[in-house]
């Protein structure tokens, strides 16, 4: 399926917690700061119903009939990669400027463990049922999917367990449920994402009492416990005539805060 602008801004009036400057953040749809973004991302799904982009912006799937985005299809053939280039070109087109935290450039890196599910499966059969299942639930629900795995740095010479043991993403329990993680990433656009794929930077976890912190997962932007604390915005700080890209295309940066999930 693919939603309208519309359903995109429903999705995420969800009662998220969304802090900027100092404010907690009411509606972040009509929020001075955020509304230039999502109306921006809002376009980019109504732009896949309009007669006049509709074919290069979607596609019909043989299996059920039904239209999805081109930036979520899993890519087979090198004609799906032109596609993808089309698409991205339409969007630049139509909107005027140039926005890049719009979802079809995370979902890839699930993409790349599809690839590698064979190794996937040597660790655990469930990781590579996992990994296709989101893809085609992305491809399917038609989310704004995001990344988030750039990690507070503090000091690099330590350890975590040397400095905030809850600074860096890490798993605190396991349930028959799933886990449940606290910690801090960092990410553009989480704010007003529906999903993010949460996964660890930091190169090594060689040493066990490390692997709390190598954790990857699908993240809920609008669960409970997930806060969102986000840099100021460019927007409104000059005239548009001055400044037309900063006020209009501000992909706004968080710190994206777990106590539990």
């Amino acid at each position: 399926m693919i939603r309208t602008g519309e359903e995109y801004k429903a999705s995420i009036r969800d009662n998220r917690e969304v802090w900027i400057d100092g404010e907690r953040v009411k509606d972040i749809t009509i929020h001075p700061s955020f509304k230039p973004i999502i109306d921006v991302r809002a376009r980019i799904y109504d732009l896949a119903h309009e007669a006049a982009t509709r074919d290069v912006m979607s596609y019909v799937d043989v299996a059920t009939g039904e239209r999805n985005a081109i930036g979520l299809k899993l890519p087979r053939t090198q004609q799906d990669w032109h596609d993808k280039r089309r698409a991205v070109d339409t969007v630049m087109d139509d909107i005027g400027g140039i926005v890049t935290r719009v979802g079809d450039e995370t979902i890839g890196e699930m993409w790349s463990l599809y690839d590698g599910k064979d190794v996937l499966n040597e660790v655990d059969p469930r990781f590579a049922e996992n990994i296709e299942r989101h893809i085609h639930k992305a491809l399917y629900a038609d989310p704004f999917h995001v990344s988030a795995n750039t990690d507070p740095k503090g000091d690099r010479s330590k350890p975590p367990q040397e400095q905030d043991p809850d600074s860096l993403l890490h798993v605190v329990k396991e349930t028959d449920a799933g886990i449940i993680v606290r910690g801090a990433k960092y990410e553009t656009a989480a704010a007003y994402s529906n999903q993010a794929f949460v996964k660890p930077t930091i190169a090594n976890w060689g040493e066990a009492k490390l692997s709390d912190y190598a954790v990857g997962f699908v993240c809920d932007m609008g669960a409970p416990g997930i806060k969102h604390i986000c840099r100021s915005g460019f927007v409104g700080r000059a005239p548009i005539e001055d400044y037309p890209l900063s006020n209009r295309f501000d992909e706004i940066d968080t710190l994206v805060i777990s106590t539990m999930y």
